[in-house]
């Protein structure tokens, strides 16, 4: 009766003791009880919630069991074997555990919450969502479980109803950090940029920590702000130097800038601080890739692919795509097929669905057959690799072309085509399948065999009149004009490729030249609002022509061209409307070029007609367009 008084009052000690967070005290007084009596309950227990806190789940199992041997319907005790159950995996048997805890009191909060641990352990989220929502219900203040359900929303992708729960848990405790930056991340992720900034700033005033300025500097390299990016992921690094998740954030911004050198600075030193990380290598690959340092970016993308990490099949392709800038057809385009693998084109694709209809490139598996052929990424690439259809025709292959709408009327008479149909359309009749820039790899295209005979496009000849009489009649030599490519809302990874390749008007005004007449052929709401503000702000460039209200399709653009002696352009899908059509074309062209222009050559492979002034170094125009005045005067005078 003395030692069962005793033991008592040591158990009520070590419950005091855990309370003030001295657990390795309560831990030697449990022990000193459990000497004495290896099953007392309050003993076991209160050792197994402290080994479950670090995280020891064998032992805490083991405390569990004792006390269950004395009380097998203690609810509290279940709760936590379920717990060490899951910490060592066994989930069935935790979810098991937990069941009984809340058969047994169906009023026990904590029984709920622990399940709902262990149901997102398992991934099985919106089963997680109920029985977090019955603990909130016995106990509707708890801040944790508000936060942990708002983080399900937001795996769930149902952004809006976990920033609703965030708000609900700000309501609850305005000073809650993690909750202020979790709001401040949700609302960026949809795009609230303002707000965003707000809780952000909140958060940063009660612990300007690391992680803040990493989010705020996330935030503005969203928004496009780069500079201000790249602030306060200098100050993150101040206060956090090897957070590799920083630098790597840093170095993409550095790269977005242009800033190429900085950005394989810090491509090294995360690669310093992890031999093994996907993320530097990629980043430095995509740097050197740039900078034309094309053997560098080959070897980081294999190393990317080496690690078989998240980013190899990206990896692939964007090896691919450097080894066809390197005129490496063979290699080239057999990786260029890993574009399929990408995330995102998964679903585009289809490849998955359509695996048993695909063509390999057998002339005689096609004959007499419905081959479908689907167009596919940008306007300039369909248009660049229809030439291929002809071919499909002669192995007696029945070509229906799935093509991107605009391209419907101008497409519809290109060789071998036996029926044309809109990506928007549902999907026809087929036998077979192929992707159309699949077509060089199944014909076995290399540098030497590129088919280039053109026109192999045609414009309407009644459209080609109707132009000539607009024009009137020609005194000048006639150059087209087109600065900027078209913008895609849907291929964010592509706007600051755009940037990088189009050209400010402003830039084009030293191109007047005696004896040409330039017209405007620029589509688009922003560049064609710059031709209009340009003039309004005494514009003494080049007196440009504009058509593009007259340009209301393609084939408008094609018998436009028809009448001009040249374009001049950056690289864009009317430059390749005019390579198609065999006239002769200026191809103003970025540094970082498109693996289909090559390196250091001025001219293409694929359009005879095709010249190239090319930048010298990153993100330098002047030297180009100095170099396309000089020849704009010797073509006027030819």
């Amino acid at each position: 009766m003395k030692n069962n008084q005793n033991n008592q009052s040591l158990i009520s000690e070590a419950i005091t003791k855990f309370q003030d967070g001295h657990c390795d005290e309560a831990l030697n007084i449990c022990h000193k009880i459990l000497v004495d009596d290896p099953l007392h309950l309050g003993a076991n227990q209160l050792s197994g919630a402290i080994a479950l806190q670090k995280g020891d789940f064998e032992g805490a199992l083991d405390f569990f069991i004792k006390g269950l041997s004395v009380e097998p319907q203690n609810e509290k005790i279940l709760a936590n074997q379920g717990l060490a159950l899951s910490g060592l995996k066994r989930f069935d048997e935790a979810l098991q555990s937990l069941n009984q805890a809340i058969a047994l009191n169906p009023h026990f909060p904590e029984a709920y919450y622990n399940k709902a641990t262990v149901l997102i352990k398992l991934k099985r989220l919106a089963e997680a969502l109920t029985y977090l929502d019955r603990y909130i219900t016995l106990k509707p203040e708890n801040h944790l479980a508000i936060f942990l359900k708002s983080d399900i929303y937001r795996k769930l992708g149902q952004l809006e109803l976990a920033t609703l729960e965030c708000r609900k848990l700000i309501a609850l405790q305005p000073n809650n950090i993690s909750a202020l930056t979790n709001l401040g991340l949700l609302l960026s992720d949809q795009e609230k940029y303002e707000d965003a900034l707000f809780f952000l700033n909140e958060a940063k005033l009660l612990n300007s920590n690391a992680e803040i300025f990493n989010n705020i500097g996330v935030t503005y390299e969203r928004m496009g702000q780069y500079h201000l990016a790249i602030e306060n992921f200098s100050e993150a690094l101040k206060l956090k130097p090897d957070s590799i998740e920083v630098l790597i954030n840093c170095g993409a911004t550095l790269e977005r800038l242009g800033k190429l050198d900085d950005a394989i600075t810090y491509a090294n030193r995360i690669i310093e601080l992890d031999e093994k990380n996907e993320a530097g290598y990629f980043g430095r690959a995509a740097c050197y890739e740039k900078l034309q340092h094309l053997e560098k970016s080959i070897a980081d993308y294999t190393k990317v692919i080496e690690l078989n990490s998240t980013k190899k099949h990206g990896a692939q392709w964007n090896r691919s795509l450097v080894m066809l800038c390197q005129g490496n057809y063979a290699q080239g385009w057999q990786e260029y097929e890993h574009r399929l693998e990408i995330d995102y084109a998964k679903n585009l694709y289809n490849t998955d669905q359509l695996r048993e209809f695909a063509w390999h490139g057998n002339a005689s598996q096609v004959r007499g057959k419905n081959l479908l052929v689907r167009a596919e990424q940008g306007l300039g690439d369909t248009i660049q690799f229809c030439r291929y259809i002809k071919y499909l025709h002669e192995m007696q292959a029945r070509v229906t072309f799935r093509v991107q709408k605009p391209l419907i009327k101008l497409l519809e008479h290109v060789d071998g085509v036996a029926s044309i149909v809109s990506d928007t359309d549902p999907m026809p009749n087929f036998d077979l399948y192929c992707n159309l820039m699949s077509l060089p790899l199944l014909l076995k295209t290399t540098v030497d065999t590129i088919p280039n005979q053109t026109p192999y496009l045609q414009a309407d000849p009644f459209k080609v009149k109707e132009w000539a009489e607009r024009l009137g009649l020609k005194i000048n030599k006639r150059v087209g004009l087109v600065w900027s490519g078209g913008f895609r809302p849907d291929r964010p990874d592509l706007w600051l490729l755009n940037r990088r390749r189009n050209i400010e008007l402003i830039k084009l005004r030293s191109l007047k030249t005696e004896g040409i007449e330039f017209h405007s052929l620029q589509k688009g709401e922003l560049p064609e609002a710059e031709l209009v503000v340009q003039h309004l702000q005494n514009w003494d460039g080049p007196q440009l022509i504009n058509h593009a209200d007259a340009l209301l399709d393609f084939t408008d653009t094609a018998a436009l061209l028809e009448n001009l002696d040249l374009l001049i352009s950056v690289d864009t899908s009317v430059l390749h409307v005019a390579g198609a059509l065999g006239k002769p074309v200026w191809l103003l062209n970025r540094f970082d070029t498109c693996w289909r222009w090559f390196l250091e050559r001025d001219d293409s492979p694929w359009y005879p007609s095709v010249r190239i002034f090319r930048q010298k170094s990153f993100d330098d125009w002047g030297p180009v367009i100095s170099e396309v005045k000089e020849a704009l005067r010797a073509f006027a005078n030819s």
